[in-house]
């Protein structure tokens, strides 16, 4: 059904700046991921410090939307939830600075090594091709810069300027996600993943499994939640400078169960699942001296 959208659908920024400002974030993390694993030394302390920037961008991205007040107030949230966002946004961002000094910490490490890094496009039992890397760092980044940007889409009031382009960003993004995740999946049935590190114990290797299964179903039903819930709100979704016209017909009814799902349970389900992902990565590599365990996809 191509229903006539709400007048704030087209209450995009000037030239399109926030389709601009998406298409940066995207080729941001292509550069990273491309960085990181890149067969010189050199480009692979610039993909690091790179992606430390990208922290601090988030960092600065807090400083920006804390000097508009409207973390102090917010849009009234249809869930209780709500009056944890402000909080989880904050600790998001103290844990994007921690982040990004240690991955500064990292690049002084990294610029001290002259090994060149030989990878095959595709997987090798024993680690991770370019192919795959790049298809993981890219997808992580751009799902993990989501959520912060996702709990604080429910606290814009609806008379802010900017909100609908904030929405553009959002959204374009969760579409990339989603196609990035079909890729992915294709790709590993192409080229299988390498098996787990043997020094795993078990439950370890049972964990991770579990864990991937969750992320990718995760990286599926956040943007087509999120597609959905809008729809049934009677507003259209964004790729870039197009909007994707409405399949079905607004309903405040049917919006309610795909809202707790994307706005409640699947954030907080990807906070505790991206947090034991990577407590568990620098768990092997730091505490029980896995080295190759990280190595499998970045080096």
């Amino acid at each position: 059904m191509n229903e006539v959208p709400d007048l704030e659908q087209y209450h995009r920024l000037a030239g399109h700046v926030d389709s601009w400002i998406a298409l940066a974030i995207v080729v941001a993390s292509l550069l990273i991921a491309a960085g990181l694993n890149h067969s010189k030394p050199a480009v692979r302390t610039a993909g690091t410090v790179l992606a430390a920037l990208g922290c601090f961008a988030v960092v600065g991205w807090f400083i920006g939307i804390h000097g508009t007040g409207i973390l102090d107030a917010p849009k009234p949230s249809v869930f209780p939830t709500g009056k944890l966002n402000g909080p989880i946004i904050w600790v998001l961002t103290l844990l994007s600075l921690v982040a990004g000094i240690f991955l500064l910490r990292v690049a002084v490490w990294q610029n001290q090594r002259t090994d060149q890094l030989a990878l095959p496009p595709g997987n090798t039992p024993e680690r991770f091709g370019r192919a795959s890397r790049y298809l993981h760092w890219t997808t992580a980044i751009l799902f993990i810069s989501l959520i912060p940007m996702g709990f604080f889409t429910s606290m814009i009031p609806d008379d802010v300027v900017w909100r609908q382009g904030y929405y553009v960003v959002h959204k374009t993004i969760g579409f990339i996600v989603l196609f990035l995740v079909f890729v992915r999946i294709v790709w590993h049935f192409r080229s299988p993943a390498p098996a787990l590190d043997n020094d795993l114990k078990g439950w370890e290797r049972k964990s991770a499994k579990f864990a991937h299964v969750v992320l990718y179903i995760l990286m599926l039903a956040v943007p087509i939640s999120g597609f959905i819930m809008s729809t049934y709100g009677g507003k259209w979704s964004h790729f870039f400078v197009w909007d994707i016209p409405m399949l079905w017909e607004k309903d405040m009814e049917a919006i309610k169960p795909f809202g707790l799902l994307h706005k409640v349970v699947l954030p907080y389900v990807c906070l505790l699942i991206i947090g034991a992902h990577v407590l568990g990565a620098l768990k092997h590599h730091f505490i029980d001296k896995h080295r190759d365990s990280i190595h499998r996809m970045v080096s």
